[in-house]
Protein backbone atom coordinates (compact mmCIF):
# COMPACT_ATOMS: atom_id res chain seq x y z
CA UNK A 1 0.00 0.00 0.00
CA UNK A 2 1.38 3.45 -0.95
CA UNK A 3 1.92 6.13 1.69
CA UNK A 4 -0.89 8.19 0.10
CA UNK A 5 -3.36 5.29 0.25
CA UNK A 6 -2.40 4.54 3.86
CA UNK A 7 -2.92 8.18 4.80
CA UNK A 8 -6.37 8.21 3.16
CA UNK A 9 -7.37 5.00 5.00
CA UNK A 10 -6.19 6.46 8.29
CA UNK A 11 -8.24 9.62 7.67
CA UNK A 12 -11.37 7.57 6.87
CA UNK A 13 -10.87 5.55 10.05
CA UNK A 14 -10.44 8.70 12.10
CA UNK A 15 -13.63 10.26 10.73
CA UNK A 16 -15.78 7.09 11.01
CA UNK A 17 -18.87 7.64 13.11
CA UNK A 18 -18.43 5.92 16.47
CA UNK A 19 -21.06 3.38 17.53
CA UNK A 20 -23.80 5.10 19.48
CA UNK A 21 -23.95 4.23 23.16
CA UNK A 22 -27.11 4.06 25.26
CA UNK A 23 -27.81 4.23 28.96
CA UNK A 24 -31.02 2.22 29.11
CA UNK A 25 -31.62 3.13 32.74
CA UNK A 26 -32.57 6.46 31.17
CA UNK A 27 -36.04 6.21 29.58
CA UNK A 28 -35.14 8.70 26.83
CA UNK A 29 -32.21 6.52 25.73
CA UNK A 30 -34.42 3.44 25.73
CA UNK A 31 -36.99 5.34 23.67
CA UNK A 32 -34.29 6.48 21.25
CA UNK A 33 -32.85 2.96 20.84
CA UNK A 34 -36.16 1.29 20.01
CA UNK A 35 -37.52 4.19 17.95
CA UNK A 36 -34.45 4.84 15.80
CA UNK A 37 -32.57 1.54 15.56
CA UNK A 38 -33.76 -0.56 12.61
CA UNK A 39 -31.50 -3.55 13.28
CA UNK A 40 -33.40 -5.90 15.60
CA UNK A 41 -30.21 -7.76 16.51
CA UNK A 42 -28.64 -4.48 17.66
CA UNK A 43 -31.67 -3.70 19.83
CA UNK A 44 -31.54 -7.20 21.31
CA UNK A 45 -27.85 -6.76 22.14
CA UNK A 46 -28.45 -3.48 24.01
CA UNK A 47 -31.44 -4.82 25.95
CA UNK A 48 -29.47 -7.90 26.99
CA UNK A 49 -26.52 -5.77 28.10
CA UNK A 50 -28.77 -3.64 30.28
CA UNK A 51 -30.40 -6.68 31.87
CA UNK A 52 -26.95 -8.03 32.69
CA UNK A 53 -26.12 -4.70 34.36
CA UNK A 54 -29.24 -5.09 36.50
CA UNK A 55 -28.08 -8.56 37.51
CA UNK A 56 -24.74 -7.10 38.59
CA UNK A 57 -26.39 -4.15 40.35
CA UNK A 58 -28.40 -6.49 42.58
CA UNK A 59 -25.42 -8.85 43.08
CA UNK A 60 -27.16 -11.86 41.61
CA UNK A 61 -24.38 -13.07 39.32
CA UNK A 62 -24.24 -16.44 41.11
CA UNK A 63 -27.56 -17.33 39.45
CA UNK A 64 -28.23 -18.41 35.89
CA UNK A 65 -31.02 -16.00 34.94
CA UNK A 66 -33.93 -17.14 32.81
CA UNK A 67 -36.92 -14.94 31.94
CA UNK A 68 -40.53 -15.80 31.24
CA UNK A 69 -42.16 -12.44 30.57
CA UNK A 70 -45.17 -12.83 28.29
CA UNK A 71 -48.36 -10.84 28.73
CA UNK A 72 -49.80 -11.69 25.28
CA UNK A 73 -49.54 -15.44 24.77
CA UNK A 74 -50.49 -18.39 26.97
CA UNK A 75 -47.74 -20.67 28.26
CA UNK A 76 -47.18 -23.44 25.75
CA UNK A 77 -44.53 -25.47 23.98
CA UNK A 78 -42.81 -22.31 22.70
CA UNK A 79 -42.08 -21.30 26.29
CA UNK A 80 -40.90 -24.72 27.46
CA UNK A 81 -38.59 -25.01 24.43
CA UNK A 82 -37.11 -21.55 25.02
CA UNK A 83 -36.53 -22.20 28.72
CA UNK A 84 -34.88 -25.54 27.97
CA UNK A 85 -32.62 -23.98 25.32
CA UNK A 86 -31.55 -21.35 27.85
CA UNK A 87 -30.64 -23.93 30.49
CA UNK A 88 -29.66 -27.11 28.62
CA UNK A 89 -25.92 -26.47 29.06
CA UNK A 90 -26.16 -25.72 32.78
CA UNK A 91 -25.67 -29.26 34.15
CA UNK A 92 -26.06 -28.18 37.80
CA UNK A 93 -23.24 -25.61 37.59
CA UNK A 94 -25.28 -22.84 39.23
CA UNK A 95 -28.61 -22.05 40.81
CA UNK A 96 -31.45 -20.75 38.63
CA UNK A 97 -33.38 -17.50 39.02
CA UNK A 98 -36.53 -17.12 36.90
CA UNK A 99 -38.36 -13.81 36.60
CA UNK A 100 -41.92 -14.89 35.90
CA UNK A 101 -44.73 -12.72 34.48
CA UNK A 102 -47.63 -14.55 32.82
CA UNK A 103 -51.39 -14.98 33.02
CA UNK A 104 -50.97 -18.75 32.63
CA UNK A 105 -51.62 -21.30 29.92
CA UNK A 106 -51.34 -25.06 29.51
CA UNK A 107 -50.47 -27.07 32.58
CA UNK A 108 -48.32 -29.67 30.79
CA UNK A 109 -45.57 -27.32 29.49
CA UNK A 110 -45.73 -25.38 32.76
CA UNK A 111 -45.04 -28.56 34.69
CA UNK A 112 -42.14 -29.44 32.38
CA UNK A 113 -40.66 -25.94 32.73
CA UNK A 114 -40.69 -26.19 36.51
CA UNK A 115 -39.34 -29.73 36.56
CA UNK A 116 -36.56 -28.80 34.11
CA UNK A 117 -35.47 -25.86 36.27
CA UNK A 118 -35.48 -28.07 39.38
CA UNK A 119 -33.47 -30.78 37.65
CA UNK A 120 -30.82 -28.52 36.09
CA UNK A 121 -30.17 -26.15 39.00
CA UNK A 122 -27.13 -26.73 41.19
CA UNK A 123 -29.04 -26.73 44.48
CA UNK A 124 -31.76 -24.08 44.25
CA UNK A 125 -34.42 -22.98 41.76
CA UNK A 126 -35.79 -19.54 42.64
CA UNK A 127 -38.73 -17.63 41.15
CA UNK A 128 -39.22 -13.86 41.32
CA UNK A 129 -42.83 -12.74 40.82
CA UNK A 130 -42.93 -8.95 40.36
CA UNK A 131 -46.60 -8.88 39.29
CA UNK A 132 -48.83 -11.69 37.91
CA UNK A 133 -47.83 -15.33 37.78
CA UNK A 134 -51.30 -16.84 37.47
CA UNK A 135 -52.71 -20.32 36.88
CA UNK A 136 -50.11 -22.38 34.98
CA UNK A 137 -47.47 -19.80 35.96
CA UNK A 138 -48.36 -20.51 39.59
CA UNK A 139 -47.78 -24.19 38.82
CA UNK A 140 -44.25 -23.29 37.65
CA UNK A 141 -43.68 -21.45 40.94
CA UNK A 142 -44.65 -24.48 43.02
CA UNK A 143 -41.53 -26.31 41.86
CA UNK A 144 -39.25 -23.53 43.12
CA UNK A 145 -37.32 -23.71 46.38
CA UNK A 146 -38.17 -20.05 46.94
CA UNK A 147 -40.86 -17.72 45.59
CA UNK A 148 -39.93 -14.05 45.96
CA UNK A 149 -42.91 -11.69 46.13
CA UNK A 150 -43.87 -8.08 46.91
CA UNK A 151 -46.99 -6.05 47.53
CA UNK A 152 -48.24 -6.29 43.92
CA UNK A 153 -47.20 -9.90 43.32
CA UNK A 154 -49.97 -12.37 42.44
CA UNK A 155 -50.21 -16.11 42.28
CA UNK A 156 -53.58 -17.64 41.42
CA UNK A 157 -55.69 -20.80 41.32
CA UNK A 158 -54.29 -23.48 39.03
CA UNK A 159 -57.72 -24.66 37.81
CA UNK A 160 -57.46 -25.42 34.06
CA UNK A 161 -59.54 -23.31 31.67
CA UNK A 162 -61.15 -24.09 28.32
CA UNK A 163 -61.98 -20.95 26.37
CA UNK A 164 -62.20 -19.05 29.64
CA UNK A 165 -64.47 -21.73 31.14
CA UNK A 166 -63.15 -23.61 34.20
CA UNK A 167 -62.73 -27.36 33.88
CA UNK A 168 -64.88 -27.91 36.97
CA UNK A 169 -67.52 -25.44 35.80
CA UNK A 170 -69.53 -28.13 34.03
CA UNK A 171 -69.74 -30.29 37.14
CA UNK A 172 -70.59 -27.26 39.25
CA UNK A 173 -73.35 -26.31 36.82
CA UNK A 174 -74.74 -29.85 36.95
CA UNK A 175 -74.78 -29.74 40.75
CA UNK A 176 -76.61 -26.41 40.65
CA UNK A 177 -79.28 -27.78 38.30
CA UNK A 178 -79.69 -30.84 40.54
CA UNK A 179 -80.15 -28.54 43.52
CA UNK A 180 -82.77 -26.51 41.64
CA UNK A 181 -84.60 -29.71 40.69
CA UNK A 182 -84.81 -30.66 44.36
CA UNK A 183 -85.97 -27.20 45.31
CA UNK A 184 -88.51 -27.01 42.48
CA UNK A 185 -89.63 -30.62 41.82
CA UNK A 186 -92.36 -29.51 39.41
CA UNK A 187 -89.61 -28.23 37.10
CA UNK A 188 -87.52 -31.41 37.27
CA UNK A 189 -88.74 -32.67 33.90
CA UNK A 190 -87.83 -29.36 32.26
CA UNK A 191 -84.33 -29.50 33.75
CA UNK A 192 -83.91 -33.10 32.59
CA UNK A 193 -84.85 -32.19 29.01
CA UNK A 194 -82.42 -29.25 29.12
CA UNK A 195 -79.57 -31.48 30.29
CA UNK A 196 -80.35 -34.14 27.68
CA UNK A 197 -80.23 -31.52 24.92
CA UNK A 198 -77.13 -29.65 26.11
CA UNK A 199 -74.91 -31.91 28.20
CA UNK A 200 -72.25 -34.13 26.64
CA UNK A 201 -71.39 -36.65 29.33
CA UNK A 202 -67.96 -37.20 27.72
CA UNK A 203 -67.12 -33.54 28.32
CA UNK A 204 -68.01 -33.86 31.99
CA UNK A 205 -65.65 -36.79 32.49
CA UNK A 206 -62.86 -35.22 30.44
CA UNK A 207 -62.97 -31.89 32.28
CA UNK A 208 -62.89 -33.62 35.66
CA UNK A 209 -59.86 -35.70 34.66
CA UNK A 210 -58.03 -32.60 33.42
CA UNK A 211 -58.65 -30.96 36.78
CA UNK A 212 -57.41 -34.05 38.59
CA UNK A 213 -54.27 -33.94 36.42
CA UNK A 214 -53.60 -30.37 37.58
CA UNK A 215 -53.77 -31.55 41.19
CA UNK A 216 -51.32 -34.38 40.42
CA UNK A 217 -48.83 -32.07 38.70
CA UNK A 218 -48.98 -29.58 41.59
CA UNK A 219 -48.47 -32.34 44.17
CA UNK A 220 -45.44 -33.72 42.31
CA UNK A 221 -43.81 -30.29 42.27
CA UNK A 222 -44.55 -29.74 45.96
CA UNK A 223 -43.39 -33.17 47.16
CA UNK A 224 -40.38 -33.10 49.46
CA UNK A 225 -40.83 -29.53 50.69
CA UNK A 226 -41.50 -28.44 54.29
CA UNK A 227 -44.78 -26.62 54.92
CA UNK A 228 -46.56 -25.03 57.88
CA UNK A 229 -48.17 -27.37 60.38
CA UNK A 230 -51.27 -29.05 59.01
CA UNK A 231 -50.26 -28.51 55.37
CA UNK A 232 -49.01 -31.19 53.00
CA UNK A 233 -48.16 -31.43 49.31
CA UNK A 234 -51.43 -33.28 48.73
CA UNK A 235 -53.65 -30.84 50.63
CA UNK A 236 -51.98 -27.77 49.11
CA UNK A 237 -52.27 -29.14 45.57
CA UNK A 238 -55.99 -29.74 46.10
CA UNK A 239 -56.45 -26.33 47.74
CA UNK A 240 -54.70 -24.41 44.97
CA UNK A 241 -56.68 -26.21 42.28
CA UNK A 242 -60.16 -26.57 43.77
CA UNK A 243 -60.62 -24.15 46.68
CA UNK A 244 -60.97 -20.75 45.02
CA UNK A 245 -64.24 -19.81 43.32
CA UNK A 246 -62.78 -17.31 40.84
CA UNK A 247 -59.98 -18.12 38.39
CA UNK A 248 -58.68 -14.56 38.81
CA UNK A 249 -58.55 -14.75 42.61
CA UNK A 250 -55.45 -12.99 43.95
CA UNK A 251 -53.15 -15.13 46.05
CA UNK A 252 -50.91 -12.39 47.38
CA UNK A 253 -47.70 -12.73 49.37
CA UNK A 254 -49.54 -12.98 52.70
CA UNK A 255 -51.84 -15.75 51.44
CA UNK A 256 -48.97 -17.57 49.74
CA UNK A 257 -46.86 -17.36 52.88
CA UNK A 258 -49.73 -18.70 55.01
CA UNK A 259 -50.12 -21.66 52.67
CA UNK A 260 -46.53 -22.49 51.74
CA UNK A 261 -44.61 -21.02 54.66
CA UNK A 262 -41.99 -18.31 55.05
CA UNK A 263 -39.28 -20.79 54.21
CA UNK A 264 -40.56 -20.80 50.62
CA UNK A 265 -42.25 -17.39 50.20
CA UNK A 266 -39.77 -14.54 50.62
CA UNK A 267 -40.68 -10.84 50.73
CA UNK A 268 -38.55 -7.72 50.22
CA UNK A 269 -35.54 -9.68 48.96
CA UNK A 270 -32.97 -8.57 46.40
CA UNK A 271 -34.36 -11.27 44.07
CA UNK A 272 -37.76 -9.62 44.24
CA UNK A 273 -36.31 -6.11 43.85
CA UNK A 274 -34.38 -7.26 40.80
CA UNK A 275 -37.50 -8.87 39.32
CA UNK A 276 -39.45 -5.69 39.94
CA UNK A 277 -36.79 -3.58 38.23
CA UNK A 278 -36.66 -5.95 35.27
CA UNK A 279 -40.46 -5.93 35.03
CA UNK A 280 -40.56 -2.12 34.81
CA UNK A 281 -37.83 -2.14 32.17
CA UNK A 282 -39.57 -4.77 30.02
CA UNK A 283 -43.00 -3.19 30.47
CA UNK A 284 -41.75 0.20 29.24
CA UNK A 285 -39.83 -1.46 26.38
CA UNK A 286 -43.01 -3.24 25.28
CA UNK A 287 -44.93 0.04 25.37
CA UNK A 288 -42.33 1.74 23.15
CA UNK A 289 -42.29 -1.18 20.71
CA UNK A 290 -46.08 -1.04 20.43
CA UNK A 291 -46.20 2.71 19.82
CA UNK A 292 -43.24 3.18 17.47
CA UNK A 293 -42.73 -0.23 15.85
CA UNK A 294 -46.33 -1.52 15.92
CA UNK A 295 -45.02 -4.70 17.53
CA UNK A 296 -45.61 -6.52 20.79
CA UNK A 297 -42.73 -7.83 22.84
CA UNK A 298 -42.19 -10.90 24.98
CA UNK A 299 -38.96 -11.98 26.63
CA UNK A 300 -38.70 -15.74 27.08
CA UNK A 301 -35.53 -17.72 27.70
CA UNK A 302 -31.98 -16.49 28.11
CA UNK A 303 -30.90 -12.89 28.57
CA UNK A 304 -29.06 -12.95 25.24
CA UNK A 305 -31.76 -14.52 23.06
CA UNK A 306 -35.03 -14.04 24.92
CA UNK A 307 -36.42 -11.08 22.97
CA UNK A 308 -39.25 -11.94 20.59
CA UNK A 309 -41.21 -9.33 18.59
CA UNK A 310 -44.56 -9.87 16.88
CA UNK A 311 -46.79 -7.69 14.73
CA UNK A 312 -49.51 -6.07 16.84
CA UNK A 313 -52.36 -7.48 14.78
CA UNK A 314 -51.08 -11.01 15.49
Amino acid sequence: MTDEAQTQEDQETDTATPAKTYDLSNSSDLLSLIKDESDEAEVKKHLAAHIQKLVEKYKLTSYRLVVLYDTYYSIGQFHSNRIYEALSDLAKKSDILMVLVSDGGKIEPAYLISKTCKRLSKSKFVVSVPRKAKSAATLISLGANEIHMGLLSELGPIDPQFGGFPALGLANALEKIASLSTKFPDAAEMFAKYLTANLNIKDLGYFERINESAVQYAQRLLDGKSFPEGKSAESLADHLTNHYKDHSFVIDADEASRLLGKGIVKEGSKEYEFGNGLYRFLEFSDLVFRIFKKKTMRYVGSVEDGLDLNDKED
